[in-house]
């Protein structure tokens, strides 16, 4: 893995609510790692530190490893964001 770009999909990472659909499940990066950083597959040059389980299901979110040789987790929070319609007549 040192040095390489690997796909968070969700083999790796998942989440679900009956009730929240997977864009609605918000991961926030807790503890970021030092040996690397989450961004998207389209624009890895940018370091994210949110994105749903709709972006890990469609395989967007990437590790970047900065090529060390240590070994070291990320801390993720699953928020679920449900929408609410309100209807004004």
């Amino acid at each position: 893995m040192q040095g390489d770009m690997v796909v968070v999909g969700p083999e790796v990472l998942e989440t679900r609510d009956a009730d929240t659909p997977p864009g609605g499940i918000v991961y926030v990066v807790h503890s970021p790692a030092t040996i690397g950083r989450l961004a998207y597959v389209d624009s890895p040059q940018h370091s994210i530190d949110t994105f749903t389980q709709q972006d890990v299901d469609n395989r967007r979110v990437v590790f970047l490893h900065d090529g060390s040789t240590e070994s070291e987790a990320i801390y993720l929070k699953a928020d679920i964001r449900t929408i609410h319609s309100v209807f004004i007549h």
